[in-house]
């Protein structure tokens, strides 16, 4: 039985995308579809998940972020919002392509564009939930990151999306001009 990965190894922080954020802390033989294969057994907050060794490009596994990628998050919540006028299905399209795909950089954009969307007023029941959803998940992986509890980071998080949401509020003061 091999004791790491080039990938992953004992004692790595992961993110799968229905279970939420794991330490890989064994490695097990389980059989899948029949087939006796070598798996990592991952604990959750919620229990375990196995997945095989030999798997590594799953779409809905990836390591937890690295403190590059935070750096280009924050960057992100703390920016000016995208284009907000587009129409509902694009929303719902965006929101479920992000959902089932996206990474913390795109979970980072889409939660920017939707709080900002929040304070116009247009946030419908989809994209408010959506918004919540995002960011437990985007929250959970950063404090995952660094080794800190959610509630930590919290304000600061606020605080980033307050700066993204003054870049809107200054654009539109200087549209009315």
């Amino acid at each position: 039985m091999a004791n790491s990965s080039p990938k992953y190894s004992l004692g790595d922080k992961i993110v799968h995308r229905s279970y939420g954020i794991g330490k890989i802390d064994a490695i097990e033989r389980k059989p899948l579809n029949g087939i006796e294969a070598e798996c990592f057994k991952v604990k959750t907050e919620n229990g375990h998940y196995w997945f095989p060794t030999e798997n590594l490009d799953n779409p809905r596994i990836h390591p937890v972020a690295s403190q590059e990628l935070i750096e280009r998050m924050i960057e992100i919540l703390r920016s000016a919002p995208i284009d907000l006028e587009i129409d509902h299905l694009q929303w719902k399209e965006q929101i479920d392509s992000v959902q089932r795909d996206g990474d913390i950089l795109d979970i980072s954009t889409l939660i920017r564009d939707l709080a900002v969307l929040k304070i116009t007023g247009k946030l419908n029941r989809t994209q408010d939930q959506a918004l919540k959803n995002l960011e437990k998940r985007l929250l959970r992986e950063w404090a995952a990151s660094i080794g800190v509890e959610v509630n930590s980071i919290r304000p600061r998080f606020q605080t980033y999306l307050k700066e993204s949401k003054a870049y809107f509020q200054k654009g539109n003061q200087n549209e009315k001009k």
